[in-house]
């Protein structure tokens, strides 16, 4: 960068004029507003160096823009760096936005959140987190907060713990609800379905589909059902497993005074025992 000397105004006044030292070339910087408020910054800061000036850097972002990248979650670094600018400027803008997004976190905080695997009186979301927290041995004050506006109108209000797991909650504002977003979230506010829950949620489905499996029988066939519960799904596959190795019983020995009974027939086509067998416990009579 080479150093210009200043000649003087122009003739006009509207233009100062200054000089390359080195090459005599001139240079001419037109005075308009901004030069004239630079400088005039520029002496009332006596922290600065003599000659030093604060030129104000132009953003490529109009405001509407800034609060809006702001409003969708970037930070004001981010910004500034996309507007090409310093971070004190963007702050001017960024600072309602900012107060909103935390607005958001404490509304958030204070509506119940819909679980689906729980049910019983709703819970306020921080209650609910913050007790997670403390079953964790984890500081509630220590997890970050934040929230930001979906494309939908929504927020995403998002829990930072301090291991560095973040979980995502969807939160509408008008409505007045709160969702658990991602795995994170779900376990956090204890919305997942234990393992016996799915075991009976299949066993149920099983159960239903008997009425419309009956439909389906010849009507020389009836069927014995054993009403014996099912408990889970591994007791019906227990149950699938102890049927598959039943094997017929020998005929008795006859006797002078009464006939041997015929041995009894299965039925070859049913030969395994059907999923409702298992379900229930029944067989098929002869």
């Amino acid at each position: 960068m080479r150093d210009l000397a200043l000649v003087g105004p122009s003739e006009d006044g509207r233009y100062l004029i200054t000089r390359d030292p080195a090459s005599g070339a001139r240079f001419r910087l037109r005075v308009d507003r901004r030069l004239a408020t630079t400088v005039e910054r520029s002496t009332r800061d006596s922290h600065r160096s003599p000659g030093q000036l604060e030129i104000p850097m132009e953003s490529s972002l109009s405001p509407r823009d800034i609060q809006t990248r702001i409003r969708r979650g970037e930070s004001v670094e981010q910004v500034a760096e996309a507007a090409g600018t310093s971070v004190e400027q963007i702050l001017g803008f960024a600072t309602p936005v900012i107060a909103e997004r935390e607005h958001m976190v404490d509304q958030a905080r204070s509506t119940s959140v819909r679980r689906k695997h729980v049910s019983g009186t709703p819970v306020a979301l921080g209650a609910l987190v913050d007790e997670a927290l403390v079953g964790r041995g984890v500081t509630p004050e220590d997890a970050a907060w934040d929230a930001w506006r979906r494309e939908d109108g929504r927020w995403t209000v998002q829990v930072v713990l301090p291991d560095g797991q973040a979980a995502n909650f969807c939160f509408d504002h008008k409505s007045r609800y709160v969702l658990a977003d991602d795995p994170t979230a779900r376990d956090l506010v204890g919305d997942l379905a234990s393992e016996d829950s799915l075991d009976m949620a299949i066993a149920d489905a099983v159960r239903g589909s008997d009425d419309v499996a009956a439909e389906d029988v010849e009507d020389t066939e009836k069927i014995v059902v054993d009403h014996a519960p099912v408990h889970s799904l591994k007791e019906a596959r227990d149950r699938r497993a102890l049927g598959q190795f039943e094997v017929e019983e020998p005929a008795a020995e006859s006797t002078d005074d009464e006939p041997a009974p015929a041995p009894r027939k299965k039925n070859a086509r049913r030969s395994v025992p059907s999923w409702d067998e298992i379900m229930f416990g029944g067989k098929r009579g002869d």
